[in-house]
């Protein structure tokens, strides 16, 4: 980073919008009204509490954070 702070990555990857909607079973449209709803507001990511989506190009790529390990958890 340019001011010196370290660049933090968290674990996931980004995934199609249906890979997405099949995991958490939701359907594409429900992902496309949630979208719809955040650039109505004037939003230009995903309110609090709603999946993290971001567009490459025209694609839309939701991110799947890497699961914890259930000890690290306790």
């Amino acid at each position: 980073m340019p001011d010196g702070s370290p660049c933090v990555s968290l674990p996931g990857r980004w995934i199609k919008e249906a890979e997405f909607a099949s995991i958490h079973g939701l359907s594409r449209q429900t992902l496309c009204n949630w979208r719809y709803r955040d650039r109505k507001a004037g939003r230009t990511q995903a309110a609090p509490g709603y999946p993290r989506y971001r567009y490459f190009g025209r694609a839309v790529r939701y991110w799947l954070a890497a699961e914890q390990p259930a000890d690290a958890a306790a």
